[in-house]
């Protein structure tokens, strides 16, 4: 709203540039998706050229431009971040990529088909930022991602007819009516079939992924390994093992339950107050609307006395969770310094005379006096573990004890 305001005096070039700018920025946020940017070009574009391209003129433009933008921020995430970032082990671990989900999307994103079903489907209900850094990751072939990115045009123009009849809807002539007294109800079909695209490609793109990893099973055990994630990952599972003993709800004291207890508490007294009082935690803002006139020219009027207390929630509930995972990764860091790893279930010590040859004559008297050489006792063996050898040394007392947790 505030950037419709500034930059509707401006002349539509100089616009153009600064929607550019602020719309690349927008994108390389990995929260921020690219529908919000589609709506306000509609609405900007309109408003700035309506005088010189026409209703109709500023829509087709304001499409291209929404067009040209996205295919600019996809080459961005891919190969500045994506493919930048595939050199970090962390992410790539991070990201899963030896999981069939990841490895089903490789499948189908790096097959020569340009505008298949899938791969489009992939490409425009992804969502925008994590699917472009992923293709980097994967370090697929630009060109090929770019092209079957295209057909997000058909996500652009329903969203940018909303934002376009949205302000539309809103202009009044000099005798106070509505100029456009249908652009509302316009407005109103052109969010439903945005809504219809948007979450209609993400279904597709389920399906196919689901239906990747069930039957291209062959396909997909053919694609090499990442060698690197794979032994940080088991390098990782006697922690990640410490970490779900640690948090055993039985295990956990009062007071990290009591943290959690209170992040949740607040974390779902927030959703209610937003959701069942919304009209009491922000004041009625839209797109047209101005803030000197519509939040008398300070915009954090536009959270209601209820609302900061619901921001506040929602803060204090981030705070305490992360004191609980703080505590929750200390834990379990130090169980697994005291454990050993869960693969290693027998210590069976074998030792041979032969291969524990001693040179006595090099050794001092005193050396040989203290030099016991291995004994084999079968005292300590049990069942059928085979005989183990037990070795005396001074003030030195070793136990093996098979299939325990604690070795001393």
């Amino acid at each position: 709203s505030w950037l419709i305001e500034k930059t509707t005096p401006l002349g539509l070039w100089a616009v153009t540039g600064i929607m550019i700018g602020v719309g690349l920025l927008m994108f390389m946020l990995p929260p921020v998706p690219g529908v919000p940017i589609y709506l306000t070009l509609g609405i900007v574009t309109l408003a700035t050229g309506r005088e010189t391209l026409g209703i109709i003129g500023c829509m087709l433009y304001g499409a291209a431009v929404s067009l040209c933008l996205k295919l600019l921020a996809c080459t961005l995430q891919q190969k500045a971040i994506g493919e930048q970032l595939s050199n970090y082990v962390s992410v790539r671990k991070a990201v899963q990529i030896n999981s069939n989900l990841i490895k089903s999307m490789r499948l189908i994103l790096g097959q020569r088909r340009w505008f298949s079903v899938d791969k489009v489907a992939i490409l425009i209900g992804g969502p925008d930022w994590p699917t472009s850094v992923l293709c980097g990751l994967m370090k697929l072939d630009l060109f090929p991602i770019l092209l079957g990115t295209t057909p997000v045009i058909f996500l652009i123009l329903p969203t940018m007819l909303t934002g376009s009849f949205t302000y539309m809807s809103g202009l009044t002539l000099d005798d106070g009516q509505l100029e456009f007294p249908w652009a509302g109800v316009l407005a109103t079909m052109s969010a439903a079939l945005t809504a219809i695209v948007q979450f209609g490609s993400m279904i597709v793109a389920a399906y196919y992924l689901e239906q990747t990893a069930s039957q291209r099973t062959e396909e997909l055990d053919a694609i090499p390994v990442d060698v690197e994630v794979k032994k940080l990952e088991d390098k990782e599972k006697n922690l990640n093992r410490c970490y779900t003993e640690v948090t055993q709800w039985q295990l956990v004291p009062w007071t990290a339950k009591l943290t959690l207890q209170l992040s949740l508490v607040c974390m779902v007294a927030c959703c209610y107050m937003v959701q069942l009082f919304s009209s009491l935690c922000f004041a009625d803002y839209q797109l047209t609307y101005t803030i000197d006139e519509n939040l008398d020219g300070d915009w954090t009027n536009l959270i209601l006395p209820l609302g900061r207390v619901a921001l506040v929630l929602f803060a204090a509930s981030l705070v305490l969770l992360y004191f609980f995972r703080v505590w929750a990764k200390c834990e379990a860091k130090k169980l697994a310094e005291r454990s050993i790893s869960p693969e290693i279930d027998d210590v069976v010590v074998e030792a041979h005379h032969e291969s524990m040859e001693v040179d006595e004559s090099a050794m001092s008297a005193e050396e040989r006096a203290s030099y016991l050489p291995p004994v084999e006792t079968s005292s300590i063996s049990t069942g059928n573990d085979p005989p183990v050898m037990e070795y005396a040394r001074p003030a030195i007392e070793v136990t093996f004890s098979p299939k325990a947790d604690n070795r001393k």
